[in-house]
Protein backbone atom coordinates (compact mmCIF):
# COMPACT_ATOMS: atom_id res chain seq x y z
CA UNK A 1 0.00 0.00 0.00
CA UNK A 2 1.40 3.34 -1.11
CA UNK A 3 0.76 6.79 1.24
CA UNK A 4 -0.29 8.65 -0.98
CA UNK A 5 1.62 11.90 1.02
CA UNK A 6 4.96 9.97 0.59
CA UNK A 7 7.45 11.94 -1.64
CA UNK A 8 7.87 9.39 -4.89
CA UNK A 9 11.96 8.86 -5.83
CA UNK A 10 13.13 11.32 -7.42
CA UNK A 11 13.50 11.12 -11.46
CA UNK A 12 17.33 11.17 -13.30
CA UNK A 13 17.79 14.43 -14.96
CA UNK A 14 20.25 15.09 -17.41
CA UNK A 15 20.83 17.52 -20.22
CA UNK A 16 21.49 16.74 -24.13
CA UNK A 17 25.01 17.38 -25.53
CA UNK A 18 23.43 19.73 -27.70
CA UNK A 19 21.11 21.63 -25.12
CA UNK A 20 24.07 22.07 -23.08
CA UNK A 21 26.22 23.56 -25.87
CA UNK A 22 23.60 25.98 -26.38
CA UNK A 23 23.01 26.64 -22.94
CA UNK A 24 26.59 27.69 -22.62
CA UNK A 25 26.50 29.74 -25.92
CA UNK A 26 23.55 32.02 -23.83
CA UNK A 27 25.30 32.50 -20.86
CA UNK A 28 22.68 30.00 -19.33
CA UNK A 29 24.75 26.77 -18.00
CA UNK A 30 24.09 27.78 -14.22
CA UNK A 31 20.10 28.71 -15.10
CA UNK A 32 20.07 25.64 -16.71
CA UNK A 33 21.84 22.78 -13.72
CA UNK A 34 19.11 24.80 -11.46
CA UNK A 35 16.18 23.66 -13.58
CA UNK A 36 17.64 20.20 -14.34
CA UNK A 37 18.40 19.80 -10.06
CA UNK A 38 14.93 21.21 -9.55
CA UNK A 39 13.62 18.60 -12.32
CA UNK A 40 14.55 15.35 -10.66
CA UNK A 41 11.96 16.43 -7.87
CA UNK A 42 9.38 18.28 -9.98
CA UNK A 43 9.78 16.20 -13.55
CA UNK A 44 6.01 17.80 -14.42
CA UNK A 45 7.09 21.28 -13.91
CA UNK A 46 6.12 23.32 -17.09
CA UNK A 47 3.56 22.89 -19.92
CA UNK A 48 2.32 20.10 -21.29
CA UNK A 49 3.20 20.05 -24.61
CA UNK A 50 1.83 16.54 -25.63
CA UNK A 51 2.70 12.71 -24.74
CA UNK A 52 4.52 10.29 -27.04
CA UNK A 53 5.30 6.61 -27.59
CA UNK A 54 8.77 5.63 -27.68
CA UNK A 55 9.03 1.88 -27.72
CA UNK A 56 6.71 0.47 -25.55
CA UNK A 57 7.16 4.05 -23.09
CA UNK A 58 4.71 6.84 -22.56
CA UNK A 59 7.21 9.92 -22.70
CA UNK A 60 5.20 13.23 -21.63
CA UNK A 61 7.00 16.62 -23.52
CA UNK A 62 7.16 19.84 -21.49
CA UNK A 63 7.60 23.31 -22.27
CA UNK A 64 9.46 25.59 -19.32
CA UNK A 65 10.65 28.95 -19.62
CA UNK A 66 13.90 30.32 -17.44
CA UNK A 67 13.84 34.18 -16.41
CA UNK A 68 15.99 36.39 -18.80
CA UNK A 69 18.80 38.10 -16.70
CA UNK A 70 19.29 41.90 -17.85
CA UNK A 71 22.97 41.99 -15.59
CA UNK A 72 24.28 38.80 -17.41
CA UNK A 73 23.13 39.77 -20.68
CA UNK A 74 21.12 36.81 -20.56
CA UNK A 75 17.61 36.60 -22.74
CA UNK A 76 14.71 34.56 -21.44
CA UNK A 77 15.05 31.19 -22.41
CA UNK A 78 12.58 28.57 -23.42
CA UNK A 79 13.72 25.17 -22.01
CA UNK A 80 11.81 21.68 -23.70
CA UNK A 81 12.21 18.57 -21.28
CA UNK A 82 11.01 14.28 -21.98
CA UNK A 83 9.79 13.25 -19.10
CA UNK A 84 9.37 9.20 -19.13
CA UNK A 85 7.54 8.03 -15.74
CA UNK A 86 8.56 4.63 -13.97
CA UNK A 87 8.41 1.57 -15.55
CA UNK A 88 11.01 1.04 -16.35
CA UNK A 89 12.62 2.21 -13.42
CA UNK A 90 14.04 4.95 -13.00
CA UNK A 91 11.54 7.71 -14.11
CA UNK A 92 14.11 10.20 -16.54
CA UNK A 93 14.08 13.47 -17.69
CA UNK A 94 15.58 14.52 -20.83
CA UNK A 95 16.49 18.23 -21.23
CA UNK A 96 16.78 18.38 -24.96
CA UNK A 97 16.73 21.90 -26.15
CA UNK A 98 17.36 25.32 -25.05
CA UNK A 99 16.21 27.89 -27.22
CA UNK A 100 16.03 31.93 -26.68
CA UNK A 101 12.81 34.23 -26.63
CA UNK A 102 12.45 36.85 -29.32
CA UNK A 103 13.14 40.18 -27.50
CA UNK A 104 10.11 42.25 -27.14
CA UNK A 105 9.80 44.85 -30.55
CA UNK A 106 9.25 48.34 -30.13
CA UNK A 107 6.29 49.36 -31.09
CA UNK A 108 6.14 51.75 -34.32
Amino acid sequence: MTDQHQQPDPAVAVVTDRAAQRAKELGASEALETLRAELEHRPRLGRLIRTVTEGAQQVELYSTRIEGDRAEGRPALNVVHAYAPAPPWPPTVRIAAVVPEDPPHPAP
